[in-house]
């Protein structure tokens, strides 16, 4: 029993301590060049915890000193910022619309970008094509070394502390996969893996539309539905790490089937694939004239062609985008009466399809939340990098500063 609690006491003492030092490198990394007093100042630690953390992150070269900053009385103390050069990380986002791959520093600005379409929908051929553009990422590096590890975001059950991908019947991955020993086998560097719209939620929390809120809802309204929920400041993952699954509420109990094996699920409504499916046969069935007028001049089916019709009178158009904003409001207001978050911010291509989608989505958000509260409903700037930024990002707070990263098995 002693040795039980000698162990709890251990492991409250690590967690304290890298959260601590997190905040110090929060801090440096939000105002830096910094001196000392002033963290302190802004994180309220104690003088000795900040000597000691700032000591640690100079021996790791995580931070250096950039020389003196003027502290007033005519003095000046060392000022520490982020050693921005020599600690870059790879994050890679993978969905149904595409891959994407991106290099950042310490303060999570992008230094290179790769986008690619989906070379296949099976798992086996996407880890490859994952591999392949982590090397070209690389290429674009003089020194390999200054590169400290890679951040996955993934669809689907995805078990963090693990690093497996559960179940993503997306790509036909009906097993526990170990992408992360997968990735660093084939690298030599740690891994971290997190669901893809948790990434998309820290992204949007620290440098997007939900910056400086604790408890926030991102909805990913795309060619798949998600949402990341950050509460008390940190990802929310649940009980068994799969939370999120908005896209998978049932809406229709007889409705037809979705690809995860139930019936009637929000993403068969209102996912973008959906919609645009419904418009390709209404144009087929003579239902969407001018759509179809569209397309046979060559444009492709997209969102902004369908949105182009239905601006120009194609009812049966208009009809899809207003019917899937019924559901997704549906969704997205039951969520917000479960959760009482800050904001809900939304993602994925769907909302910028402003007046047959995005308008009535409000209406219905705003007529079915409980007590017809005000909600702060917010869009995402952030475009298709957000994911693998957001991974990225993650790989930061979790092989550098928790108690318990990447490799601590």
């Amino acid at each position: 029993m002693i040795r039980d609690d000698n162990m709890t006491e251990t492991v409250r003492h690590d967690l304290m301590r890298s959260t601590n030092m997190l905040s110090v490198f929060n801090c440096i990394r939000k105002h830096g060049p910094i001196s000392k007093r002033r963290i302190q100042e802004e994180t309220g630690l104690s003088w000795g915890a900040v000597s000691t953390f700032s000591a640690d992150l100079l021996e790791r070269g995580i931070i250096s000193e950039t020389g003196r900053v003027d502290t007033g009385s005519r003095r000046s103390a060392t000022a520490f910022d982020i050693n921005l050069e020599n600690n870059l990380i790879i994050g890679i986002d993978t969905n149904v619309i595409g891959m994407t791959g991106v290099i950042i520093d310490l303060k999570s600005r992008v230094k290179t970008k790769i986008h690619q379409e989906l070379v296949s929908n099976h798992i086996s051929e996407l880890l490859e094509q994952m591999k392949g553009i982590i090397r070209l990422l690389m290429t674009e590096v003089s020194d390999r070394s200054v590169i400290k590890g890679i951040g996955v975001a993934f669809p689907g059950h995805v078990d963090t502390e693990r690093g497996v991908s559960v179940l993503a019947r997306q790509f036909c991955s009906l097993e526990p996969l170990d992408i992360c020993g997968i990735l660093k086998g084939e690298f030599g560097l740690p891994v971290v893996i997190e669901h893809d719209p948790n990434c998309c939620a820290l992204s949007e929390q620290l440098f997007g539309a939900g910056q400086g809120l604790t408890n926030l809802l991102y909805v990913r309204l795309s060619r798949g539905i998600g949402m990341g929920i950050i509460l008390g400041g940190e990802i929310y993952h649940g009980f068994a790490g799969a939370t999120g699954e908005i896209g998978h509420i049932t809406m229709d109990p007889d409705g037809g089937p979705c690809y995860c094996g139930n019936n009637g699920c929000l993403e068969i409504y209102a996912s973008s694939e959906a919609v645009l499916s419904r418009c390709e046969q209404a144009a087929r069935m003579g239902d969407a004239p001018r759509l179809a007028e569209l397309l046979a001049r060559g444009e492709p089916l997209t969102l902004e062609t369908a949105e182009k019709a239905a601006a120009a009178g194609d009812g049966a158009v208009y009809d899809f985008f207003y019917r899937a904003a019924d559901y997704a409001g549906l969704a997205v207001s039951a969520a917000i009466n479960l959760l009482d978050p800050q904001a809900v911010i939304l993602g994925g291509e769907m909302p910028d399809v402003k007046e047959p989608f995005y308008r009535h989505l409000r209406e219905v958000i705003d007529r079915r939340v409980w007590n017809r509260r005000s909600i702060d409903i917010r869009v995402s700037h952030l475009g298709r990098s957000s994911a693998a930024i957001g991974a990225a990002s993650l790989f930061i707070q979790q092989a550098f500063f928790s108690a318990v990263g990447p490799d601590a098995s």
